[in-house]
Order: C-alpha cells, then sequence, then structure tokens
C-alpha cells in the first residue's frame, strides 16, 4: 500500500484523503517494542503532493507486511538536499501524550475509560476499548491520584 496524505484533523481513514504519495522515494516505520513507533520517508521537491506536506499533517501508511495500516502525525521536514526533504512522523498515539487527565478514581474497566475521557483537561478525540474478555479485571479499581498525561 502507498503511503496516503490526510489533514490534520481526519478521524477515519478509509478515503484516498488528500491523495496517495505515490512518487515518495521510501518509506520505513520503525517500531520497538515499549519504544518509539515513527515513520520515516523521503520525497522529491517535484513530487505531486510536495506542497501539501506540512507539520501536523497525517501520513497514513503499513508499518510492515501484514500488518494494519496506522496513522502517523508529521512533526519534521527537512530543507531540500539534492531534491529531496526527509519527513519524520510520530505515531498519533503520541498525541495522547499531550492531553492532561485531572484526578479521579473508579471501579471496573468501563468506568474508568470513561473516566479518563471525561476527566480529560483538554479536547481529547481518543476512544478507549476493550477488546476479548478480562474477567477479575472488570471489577478492579482504577485511580490517577495526580493530574497525569492521557498515554
Amino acid at each position: 500500500m502507498k503511503p496516503i496524505l490526510f489533514p490534520e484533523g481526519q478521524k477515519t481513514f478509509n478515503t484516498n484523503g488528500m491523495g496517495r504519495l505515490s512518487d515518495a522515494i521510501s518509506c520505513k516505520v520503525t517500531e520497538e517494542r515499549n519504544g518509539q513507533y515513527e515513520l520515516h520517508m523521503e520525497y522529491p521537491i517535484d513530487g505531486q503532493l510536495i506542497e501539501e506536506l506540512r507539520y501536523s499533517r497525517i501520513i497514513y501508511a503499513t508499518p510492515a507486511d501484514g500488518k494494519s495500516p496506522q496513522p502517523f502525525r508529521i512533526y519534521r521536514i527537512t530543507k531540500p538536499l539534492s531534491g529531496v526533504v526527509e519527513i519524520d512522523a510520530e505515531h498519533i498515539s503520541y498525541h495522547m501524550s499531550h492531553i492532561p487527565v485531572l484526578p479521579f478514581e473508579a471501579v471496573g474497566m468501563d468506568p474508568a475509560f470513561e473516566g479518563l475521557k471525561n476527566n480529560s483537561a483538554e479536547e481529547n478525540p481518543f476512544t478507549i476499548e476493550k477488546e476479548g474478555a478480562f474477567g477479575t479485571a472488570m471489577a478492579n479499581s482504577f485511580k490517577v491520584a495526580e493530574p497525569n498525561n492521557l498515554r
């Protein structure tokens, strides 16, 4: 799949967005366990969408064969060197680090997820859901004792 460029506020990725970045020279995603999850792309200055590549825009790309495409937010664009710009983008989940959550307590997983959303001190565009069965974890208590980030 060729990476697709989306505007900064995009929340769904089921279209061709602003366009496919088909003339990208390279596009590589680095994913480390409990570490970075970033995209690095080289793009020609005469590429079709060069004028649309801007900070905070989203590149939707497949991180590896067999994996689902993921959204990455652009945070760095270099000056052209030999006719090529380099673009770095971090996984959209990193945005959670910039959303403060106020103190609250909850019992159970669903109320904890609701509390994270309702006690966000800024607009929180994320939906938090559980997958699968969690058994007794559903009745455990959860506490944010002091302001912290959503991530």
